[in-house]
């Protein structure tokens, strides 16, 4: 290590924890050449993480609060490898998680700086730090997704309903066995849809399952509603529209990537609003509209309805815009004209017309398939009240499109959403120290 070179390393633990008191004792005796920063708690420690200052690691006790995924891939993300201290109360698998290494409750100061020479650097003229290795995902597995949006009052619930119905009941070799329909819109409906009566479990306690560790398929199914005359499970979404702020990225990515290795066919009802910090230049819009991003760039195939009639159609075309700005090939966009009229001419008028819009705004819009139409069934409304299917005169064509585009394409080459990959540091941006600092 060059003279002027430190580790600057963040702490945090419950109150009397002797190795925090150590490493505390070790960093000002010089015995380590450690700056340590001690943070009150994990708040404390990601608000310094997203200070701009580079750090080589965080050793956080395994018991502080708040300690999660979230906060490991903050760390991840910003350079700085993420340090278990593991007294073995609670066995979790930390590696898992995406942490770079795990201690002891009792370690030598040798064992400490061991670590952080074999996965950090001292901060110096040019540092780069190597990080944890990325949250496992599964884009290696064959589950395929559905993606069903459009804006308020289009029928994309329905849709999304009548679609895991139909696939359900038309099960094949092709797309699986296990089917399940996520509500993941902002004003989640499918629990007042299909009269579950109870809203908990639902999605909140699937991702929080998931902010610790991946469940097994035993413990995963506690959260998901099973219903044996529909054919398909139910993942109850929002109780209000609030608890967005509840779904941590990271958390969230892992049970995407146990969903896809769970369920041949997911089927995520998500609301048509797309805006991030990139567009708006807010990071609490990326943040609210977490659920239909992740689902959106995830999806094998993405249905995005709109009523037939001027209104409708405007809503259709201004999402599939939407959507096009995130990157999304539009080879797997569909349009869904909703409560479309019986007549052949107009119906290829609709279709007409939808092309013509999206040529002057979508770059790729020759790509895009031909839409879907759904004739206006006035009765799906008793059917849901009753709490029966859906009439096949809605479900049979929905479903029969559906499946022929899936089975046409090649499922998408799924990444973690939340990239862990290093940035390159430009010379001299991460600061020095002189001998007398």
């Amino acid at each position: 290590m060059n003279s002027g070179e430190r580790f600057v390393v963040l702490g945090v633990a419950p109150v009397r924890r002797e190795w925090f008191r150590l490493v505390g004792r070790w960093a000002t005796e010089a015995t380590l050449p450690i700056e340590f920063i001690r943070c009150i708690s994990t708040n404390e420690l990601a608000s310094r993480l997203q200070s701009g200052r580079p750090f080589s690691a965080a050793i956080i006790d395994a018991g502080s609060t708040g300690f999660d995924r979230d906060l490991i891939d903050l760390a991840a993300s910003v350079g700085c490898a993420t340090i278990v201290v593991d007294h073995g109360l609670v066995r979790r698998d930390w590696s898992e998680l995406g942490a770079t290494a795990v201690l002891p409750d009792t370690f030598a100061s040798t064992e400490l700086l061991a670590l952080l020479g074999e996965f950090t650097d001292p901060i110096s003229h040019a540092s780069t730090l190597t990080p944890p290795p990325p949250p496992t995902d599964a884009a290696q597995q064959a589950g395929r997704v559905v993606t069903v949006t459009g804006s308020g009052g289009q029928g994309s619930s329905v849709v999304a309903m009548g679609l895991a119905q139909g696939l359900a009941r038309a099960k094949s070799d092709s797309l699986g066995e296990r089917h399940l329909l996520a509500d993941m819109a902002l004003r989640s409906s499918q629990a007042m849809m299909h009269d579950t009566r109870d809203v908990i479990p639902g999605l909140l306690e699937f991702v929080e399952a998931h902010r610790l560790g991946t469940p097994d398929g035993a413990e995963a199914a506690r959260s998901v509603h099973v219903l044996p005359d529909r054919g398909y499970e139910l993942l109850l979404g929002l109780r209000h529209e609030r608890d967005w702020g509840s779904v941590p990225a990271a958390a969230l990515d892992a049970s995407w990537g146990s969903l896809i290795h769970h369920y041949d066919v997911i089927v995520a009802d998500v609301t048509g609003e797309f805006d991030g910090e990139d567009e708006t230049g807010a990071p609490a819009i990326e943040d609210r509209n977490r659920l239909a991003r992740a689902a959106v760039r995830r999806a094998d195939l993405l249905l995005v309805v709109g009523t037939a009639g001027a209104r409708g159609i405007h809503h259709l075309v201004r999402t599939i815009v939407e959507i096009d700005a995130l990157g999304v090939d539009m080879s797997r966009v569909v349009p869904v004209v909703n409560r479309s009229p019986r007549r052949p001419r107009l119906r290829a008028s609709l279709t007409s017309a939808i092309a013509d819009l999206l040529r002057s705004r979508v770059s790729a819009a020759n790509q895009i398939p031909n839409a879907i139409h759904l004739p206006d069934r006035p009765s799906i409304e008793d059917q849901l009240r009753d709490e029966k299917p859906l009439p096949s005169a809605f479900v049979d064509p929905l479903t029969s499109a559906t499946r022929g585009v899936l089975e046409r394409m090649e499922p998408v080459v799924r990444t973690p959403l939340l990239s862990t990959e290093p940035v390159p540091v430009a010379v001299g941006s991460l600061g020095t120290w002189s001998d007398d600092d």
